[in-house]
């Protein structure tokens, strides 16, 4: 297995990309710490996780909030020790708002939580990550970031706004930690099809009007896709698995866009 012995953190545990990244992790062998701000899906994540073998603590915090990235931080010294790898799923979605009108008050929000907040974290986490890069010479920061700071829409600033942050820092703690032998790296995922979607999608098509279906937006939608179809949150756990795992030993301050050709990197 490509993570056997290794220890992982993953925020964001929810019932779609949280639980997804951590199965997969688990599944190539990696023990993990999960961090959700509520007990609301991480007792059943840690089940699935636990059937497969491997070891698993539950922290219930709020990324945005220094004094529970504290907390996480002591509960990996206390349970784990040297951290080889970090995921940053937590995420806030941001309002869909026109700027014009906005309440720039409420884009705070998510700058708080998709910014600060895995900086935040990243930052409390960085001694135990040292210690794997020393002792095992190589440890892993994986952002999960978004296909919205590549392919711009409307109304979108304030998720827009924070990820796109998120991405040039990013790259510079590659620079910055490559010393440590820590490898810092994004994926960048576009529409993850799973029931939130879905529901967008059944938003839209009622309020198209004339009989459409969230079927036909979804065809809209994979149409605009080089392969035809939009990926789950499962497939796009797999790119977090090679960015963590020694496949990827020699990257680092990249990012990896994971949308089935909905959007495709001009050429260099």
């Amino acid at each position: 297995m490509l993570l056997e012995s290794k220890t992982a953190v993953v925020t964001g545990i929810g019932p779609g990309m949280g639980r997804d990244i951590s199965l997969a992790l688990a599944r190539e062998g990696a023990d993990i710490v999960m961090v959700g701000r509520s007990d609301r899906h991480m007792p059943g994540v840690a089940a699935e996780v636990e059937a497969l073998g491997r070891r698993v603590v539950q922290v219930r915090a709020d990324v945005a909030v220094a004094e529970d990235c504290a907390r996480v931080a002591t509960t990996v010294e206390e349970s784990v020790g040297a951290l080889d790898i970090l995921v940053n799923s937590a995420f806030h979605g941001g309002r869909h708002e026109p700027f014009e009108t906005a309440d720039l008050q409420k884009w705070r929000r998510p700058m708080e939580v998709n910014h600060f907040g895995t900086l935040q974290l990243t930052q409390a986490l960085l001694p135990a990550l040292k210690r794997a890069g020393s002792e095992r010479g190589d440890a892993r920061i994986v952002m999960i970031n978004t296909m919205s700071i590549q392919r711009i829409e409307e109304q979108a600033g304030s998720y827009v706004g924070s990820k796109a942050a998120l991405g040039g820092v990013t790259k510079v703690l590659a620079l910055e930690l490559g010393g440590y032998g820590i490898r810092v790296n994004s994926v960048h995922p576009g529409y993850i099809w799973g029931d939130s979607v879905k529901i967008y999608f059944e938003m839209q098509a009622e309020a198209r009007g004339g009989g459409a279906t969230w079927e036909d937006l979804y065809a809209e939608r994979a149409a605009e896709t080089a392969l035809g179809y939009l990926p789950s949150s499962e497939e796009i756990a797999g790119a977090v698995v090679f960015f963590a795992s020694p496949l990827a030993r020699c990257v680092t301050g990249t990012s990896l866009p994971v949308n089935a050709g909905y959007w495709v990197a001009p050429s260099a």
